[in-house]
C-alpha cells in the first residue's frame, strides 16, 4: 500500500509541475467539453424517449458507450503514439502481482478519466433515463478500454516470448473474455442487474489476460540501426527503417487510416453509401494529416542527428527543407498509394475532392510542419509519468484545423477558392519563420541536444 500511495502522490505531482497554466487550462477544458456533451448526450436521450428522433433511448445509450471507448483507445494512437507508463523496473523487488496492480491503479489517476467521470456523472444528473445500472456499466466501459490499450501497448513496446505457458494463459482468458462480448457485449446498455455481473466477470477475464500477457513480454524494446554498405539505397528509406520510434509510429498511424478507409469500403459494398457522407470528421483521416501529427510537425525530434549534420555541413535553410523532404518523402508515399488504392476501387464519386484535397493537403502540411519542427521543437523521450505526445498540441490542433478547411468544397464547389489562400498564408509564414532561422536553431540545439550538452 506504501508503494501503490507513493506512485498515486507522484502521478498527481507530475501533471502539474510544469507547465501548470497551460494544463489547467487544458483541464478546465476538458472539463468544459464534458460539460457541453453531457448536456447533448442528455438531450438526445429525453428526445429519444420523446419520439423526437429517430433512435430509440437504447440506441442513444450504447452511442455513449461507444463514444468513451473510442476516446479512450484512440487518445493512445492519436494525433500520436504515447508509450505505456512503466512505473515500476522490473528489477525492483516486488512481486508481478503488485507490480502489475499498482501500475494498473496509478494509471487511472488521469486527466482523461477525470473528465470522462465528470461527463458521465453530469449526464447521470441531467438525465433521467441514464440509470444508476447505465452508470456503473459505463465505468466498466471505462475500465475494459483502459486495459484494452494496455494490451496494446505491451504488444508494441516489448518482445514477445510467444512459447511460454504465460502467454497461453493470456490466450485463453482472452478467449473467455472474447466468448463473453460476443453473447453480451458491454457497450450495449444493460436492462438488469445480472448483466453488470456478466460484464464485470467479462472485465476480469482482460484483467487477467493482461496481467499474463505482461509476464510472457520479454524486456522493452532496445533501439538497433541496421547499417547498410549499398550506397544505392535510397537515404529516405534508410530513414524510415532504421529509426525505430518514428517507424513505429508512421506504421500505426497507416494501420488507423487503413482501418478507416475499409471500413468506409466495406459498407459502400454491403450498402451502397460511404460512411464519410454520414461523419463528415472522418475525411480527416483520408488526408495526410496523419504522417504529420504523428512525426513530421517535430520532424528534428525523431530525425536530430539528421538535422544536427546539415546544420554543421551547410546551415543553409535550403539544406533544412532538403532534409525535411529528404525524411518526408517515404512516408508522404506511403500514405498516398493507400489513399489513391481505395480512391481508385471504392470511391469514384468523390474521386476529383480527394485528389484535390490530399495535394492540397501536403502543400499546406509540409511548409507547417517545418514551421511546427523550428518554432515548437519538443524531445522525444518515453519519461516516467509522461502524458504528452511527441509533437506540439498547439501545432497539431493547427494542422488539424486548417486541413478541416480543405473540407469546405464539400459545402460548395466554389469554396476551392479557399484553397490558395491558405497555401498563401501558410507560405507567408514559412518565409517568415525562415528568415528568423538563425535565431531559432539555438533553440532547437538546446531542446534537442540540452541532455548531451
Amino acid at each position: 500500500m506504501d508503494l501503490l500511495a507513493f506512485s498515486c502522490r507522484a502521478r498527481i505531482h507530475s501533471f502539474f509541475r510544469f507547465k501548470r497554466t497551460q494544463r489547467l487550462l487544458l483541464m478546465a477544458f476538458g472539463l468544459a467539453a464534458a460539460g457541453v456533451y453531457s448536456w447533448l448526450f442528455a438531450f438526445m436521450l429525453r428526445q429519444a424517449a420523446q419520439g423526437g428522433i429517430s433512435q430509440s433511448v437504447d440506441t442513444v445509450l450504447e452511442y455513449t458507450n461507444l463514444f468513451i471507448l473510442a476516446i479512450i483507445i484512440l487518445k493512445g494512437f492519436f494525433p500520436a503514439y504515447i508509450p505505456k507508463v512503466n512505473l515500476i523496473h522490473q528489477l525492483y523487488p516486488v512481486s508481478a502481482l503488485e507490480r502489475f496492480r499498482t501500475e494498473l491503479l496509478v494509471e487511472l489517476i488521469s486527466p482523461l478519466y477525470t473528465v470522462l467521470l465528470f461527463f458521465l456523472g453530469l449526464l447521470f444528473i441531467l438525465s433521467p433515463a441514464y440509470t444508476v445500472l447505465h452508470l456503473m456499466q459505463s465505468v466498466l466501459v471505462i475500465l475494459t478500454a483502459h486495459v484494452t490499450l494496455r494490451s496494446l501497448q505491451v504488444f508494441v513496446e516489448r518482445k514477445m516470448r510467444w512459447r511460454t505457458l504465460n502467454l497461453y494463459s493470456s490466450v485463453v482468458m482472452a478467449g473467455a473474455f472474447i466468448a463473453l462480448q460476443a453473447r453480451a457485449p458491454m457497450f450495449m446498455p444493460a436492462t438488469e442487474w445480472l448483466m453488470l455481473v456478466v460484464h464485470m466477470a467479462s472485465l476480469g477475464a482482460l484483467v487477467t489476460a493482461d496481467f499474463f500477457l505482461e509476464k510472457a513480454a520479454a524486456e522493452p524494446r532496445r533501439k538497433t540501426i541496421n547499417y547498410s554498405s549499398d550506397a544505392r539505397r535510397s537515404l529516405g528509406w534508410r530513414l524510415f527503417k532504421n529509426h525505430k520510434q518514428a517507424r513505429q509510429m508512421l506504421l500505426f498511424g497507416f494501420s488507423f487510416k487503413t482501418i478507416i478507409l475499409a471500413a468506409d469500403a466495406f459498407a459502400f459494398v454491403k450498402k451502397g453509401g460511404h460512411i464519410f457522407d454520414d461523419i463528415v470528421t472522418l475525411w480527416l483521416f483520408v488526408g495526410p494529416l496523419v504522417v504529420f501529427s504523428y512525426v513530421f510537425n517535430n520532424v528534428w525530434g525523431f530525425y536530430r542527428n539528421l538535422w544536427l549534420t546539415v546544420e554543421r555541413s551547410s546551415g543553409s535553410v535550403k539544406g533544412l527543407i532538403s532534409a525535411t523532404w529528404l525524411a518526408l518523402r517515404l512516408p508522404l508515399m506511403l500514405d498516398a498509394i493507400i489513399t489513391f488504392v481505395y480512391v481508385a476501387i471504392f470511391n469514384h464519386t468523390d474521386a476529383f475532392f480527394i485528389v484535390m484535397m490530399y495535394l492540397a493537403g501536403v502543400l499546406l502540411m509540409t511548409p507547417l510542419s517545418i514551421i511546427a519542427s523550428v518554432v515548437g521543437p519538443k524531445t522525444v523521450s518515453g519519461g516516467l509519468f509522461s502524458f504528452s505526445a511527441k509533437s506540439s498540441y498547439l501545432f497539431n490542433v493547427i494542422s488539424i484545423a486548417l486541413f478541416s478547411l480543405l473540407l469546405l468544397p464539400l459545402l460548395h464547389p466554389l469554396l476551392y477558392l479557399i484553397y490558395p489562400v491558405l497555401l498563401g498564408g501558410v507560405f507567408f509564414a514559412l518565409a517568415a519563420v525562415l528568415k528568423e532561422y538563425p535565431r531559432y536553431k539555438y533553440k532547437l540545439f538546446e531542446t534537442h541536444f540540452k541532455s548531451e550538452a
